[in-house]
């Protein structure tokens, strides 16, 4: 059983087994991650209050906008390279290194000169050159997890990032024990992400010594002209998730940007799930493209949305059902007005789940300059409903102005997707809808009666789960074969 287990876990013997294989340590890694994350961020909201909060969450809202500059798609397209030529690994590690340092130095000014000019939050706007700190530290850990990404080493990336939280985590924990103020929540975020980073970097070592021997002005230069489509791809999720924060600080409080951060911190856990599915299969379905096996790349990302859908469909139902017991249950009870934002962010789990499988496809057909103008008509439509929205309808607005956006940027994803492979989404999710719908009316009724937000969930998924298996959903029955064909 133990050799099956490493087989399974640490090898990489066929398609399945290693999409399998790199899904479960991405879990682990982000997943897991996120969840050790998340104690120390709901412990600091209650400790902080929401305006303290609100002044952490503004001051890494309106810097991280600056992080569109980061990167411009250094780092997926090095995987994307590394995945299709890994024998020339090292190279493309060591020009796309190259790249990174200046890309992150010129971020860096942008973030400590800059980013203060946009803030109408005093107590943020000194928080802000500190955080140019995080974003280089963060950005070199991320930079070296798509290379293990490209090699398909996830439990690598796993390792680092759990340790990473747990000592962000326990560091937060202490220090807001004495100090409870978002400078001091920011401090055990910089010190615990510098560890991992110098870490990180002990990994690849032996790549980085070649960093003059192995630099190709050429390759330099390809890397820049191939990757402005990925930033593009890029500048939409940074831009959603932050530009709201920033564009609230200018009509709302501190206090309102707190219960808008909460409502997203949760929402934010479950985009991951999808984030995790897309980078895992990655490297299969660019493979599968490359070496013109059309049919199987369009097979797997049928399965690939049907699974996320699987997921995201009961839990839109479910948050919007269960939004107001589960804030008080995370964050408190004077957290509740985040409540009407997070009954809208939660439904875009149905945009946004698909939308990362599809992303990636388009960039492993190598067809990302496609995405440029989606990106802008997306990102602009975003500024222009917050305008609209925010002043009247405050973080709800905000909210909604995000899923309007989302909506504008990802359907002609979509569309263009099918053009490139005509996959089929809506014939396999008749038994899932069904499904998903039933557990949303037991879901209300428990909720009606004032049941334990949590037993209402494990009632509620029971419910789902055990209607899908016995409708013989194909997909539940697939993951059930699975594991009975694996005999660990």
């Amino acid at each position: 059983m133990i050799n099956r287990l490493k087989e399974l876990l640490f090898q990489n013997k066929s398609t399945r087994q290693t999409i399998i294989k790199n899904t479960f340590w991405l879990s682990v890694s982000q997943v897991g991650s996120r969840l050790i994350r998340a104690t120390i961020i709901i412990y600091a909201a209650r400790v902080l209050g929401a305006a303290e909060y609100g002044i952490f969450s503004y001051a890494l809202g309106l810097a991280g906008f600056f992080t569109i500059f980061a990167d411009l798609g250094v780092s997926p397209l090095m995987t994307r390279e590394i995945a299709g030529h890994p024998e020339k690994k090292a190279i493309y590690f060591i020009n796309a290194f190259w790249i990174k340092n200046l890309l992150l130095a010129t971020t860096a000014v942008l973030i400590i000169f800059v980013a203060p000019k946009f803030s109408n939050i005093k107590e943020a706007a000194a928080l802000i050159p500190f955080i140019a700190l995080l974003v280089i530290f963060d950005n070199f850990r991320d930079f070296v997890f798509h290379y293990f990404r490209g090699i398909e080493k996830m439990e690598r990336e796993a390792f680092l990032t759990v340790i990473i939280n747990v000592a962000i985590a326990l560091t937060g924990f202490i220090i807001l024990r004495f100090y409870q103020t978002a400078g001091a929540l920011l401090f055990a975020y910089i010190t615990s992400v510098a560890i991992l980073s110098t870490v990180a970097f002990y990994f690849v070592k032996n790549i980085v010594k070649g960093i003059f021997k192995n630099f190709d002005k050429k390759i330099a230069l390809q890397f820049f002209h191939d990757c402005w489509p990925f930033a593009f791809t890029g500048l939409f999720g940074i831009f959603m998730l932050n530009i709201d924060i920033v564009m609230l600080g200018w009509w709302r409080n501190a206090e309102e940007i707190g219960y808008y951060s909460a409502s997203q911190r949760i929402v934010q856990i479950f985009y991951t799930m999808p984030a995790i599915i897309a980078s895992a299969a990655f490297p299969a379905m660019t493979q599968f493209i490359k070496q013109g096996e059309l049919d199987r790349a369009r097979n797997l990302n049928e399965k690939l949305i049907v699974i996320l859908y699987l997921i995201a469909i009961p839990l839109a139902i479910g948050g919007i059902i269960l939004s107001s017991p589960l804030i008080k249950f995370v964050f408190e009870g004077t957290y509740l007005p985040a409540a009407a934002s997070f009954k809208i962010l939660i439904a875009s789990l149905l945009i946004q789940f698909p939308g990362a499988v599809l992303g990636n496809l388009i960039m492993a057909h190598n067809q990302q300059k496609k995405l440029v103008s989606y990106v802008i008509v997306g990102s602009l439509s975003n500024v222009i409903f917050n305008v609209l929205l925010i002043p009247k309808y405050g973080i709800s607005g905000a909210a909604i102005a995000t899923l309007i956006s989302q909506f504008i940027y990802f359907t002609p994803v979509w569309f263009k997707i099918k053009k490139l492979s005509n996959f089929h989404t809506l014939r396999y999710l008749k038994k899932i809808i069904a499904s998903a719908i039933i557990m949303g009316f037991f879901s209300y009724i428990l909720n009606y009666f004032g049941l334990n937000v949590i037993i209402n969930i494990i009632i509620s998924s029971g419910i789902y789960f055990g209607i899908l298996y016995t409708l013989k959903e194909d997909t539940i029955n697939e993951i059930k074969d699975l594991f009975a064909k694996m005999k660990l």
